[in-house]
């Protein structure tokens, strides 16, 4: 090849890894993520291998074996973590029950995170003994923890939009069978069960508020994932209202065809 065309074969393949990048799917990050997971393992069993090598033999060269598999241990987690970012980042793209203002936000948690994977490579490029490499080991836990917190904050708000698009399902639900239920002079009996739906509608509402304030407080510092659970409970009872609200829907409904000889 020409001195001329390495450049232009390099750049060649510079754009078709960054055209690769922009069409994975989610799908494809989950796999890339898998196989990044792997890796992890990989390099765990080779820098526990190193480890007992050093305690059989504590040798300079066993000594050193350990700094090097820890290194890529540590790389191969960052490697990790930013795959497992990337597939949540797509998810959320893909996901049409996502409003375009949860979306930002969680594109700009992933961005900050994966600077902090950056960040953290950086410094663990620059490590040279044991004690640098503990000391590396817990700050990448400390980050790891609001890696955490920030994607547990936004998976909760995502589970917490999509109960607001049940509750609006179910509340318009109820709103046209309301107006059938009049239109042929319902008993007494089928608007009690419209009433009840609607209310239960509205508990939900406010359970789905509730776990959405719970998971806006999932930060550090603070109690995340006390706050994560929190709003996890808010979200079951909201669930609980709108299937009592459902089922409260299907009886006036079963009322009201049986009145109309449907």
């Amino acid at each position: 090849m020409t001195r001329m065309g390495v450049p232009v074969f390099v750049a060649a393949l510079l754009l078709l890894q960054v055209v690769c990048v922009g069409a994975l799917s989610a799908a494809d990050a989950r796999l890339a993520w898998l196989d990044a997971k792997g890796y992890t393992v990989q390099a765990t069993i080779t820098h526990e291998d190193a480890k007992l090598q050093r305690a059989a033999n504590n040798t300079p060269e066993n000594r050193q074996a350990v700094v090097d598999t820890g290194k890529a241990l540590q790389n191969a987690a960052l490697d990790e973590a930013g795959a497992w970012l990337n597939w949540k980042k797509l998810e959320a793209q893909e996901d049409p029950l996502v409003p375009d203002d949860l979306k930002q936000r969680i594109y700009a948690d992933v961005d900050s995170n994966l600077d902090k994977v950056t960040e953290l490579r950086t410094e663990v490029a620059g490590v040279t003994n044991e004690f640098e490499l503990g000391v590396m080991s817990l700050k990448m836990i400390g980050k790891y923890f609001e890696l955490l917190a920030d994607v547990a904050r936004n998976v909760g708000l995502m589970w917490a939009n999509v109960g607001s698009a049940h509750a609006d399902r179910v509340a318009e639900f109820e709103a046209k069978l309301r107006t059938t239920a009049q239109s042929v002079n319902a008993s007494q009996d089928v608007m009690d069960k419209l009433d009840a739906a609607a209310s239960e509608v509205e508990t939900a509402r406010t359970n789905i508020a509730n776990a959405e304030a719970a998971y806006e407080l999932v930060r550090i510092p603070g109690t995340p994932f006390l706050k994560f659970s929190e709003g996890n409970s808010y979200l079951r009872a909201a669930q609980a209202n709108l299937l009592s609200a459902v089922a409260s829907l299907n009886q006036a409904y079963v009322a009201i065809t049986t009145q109309a000889g449907v």
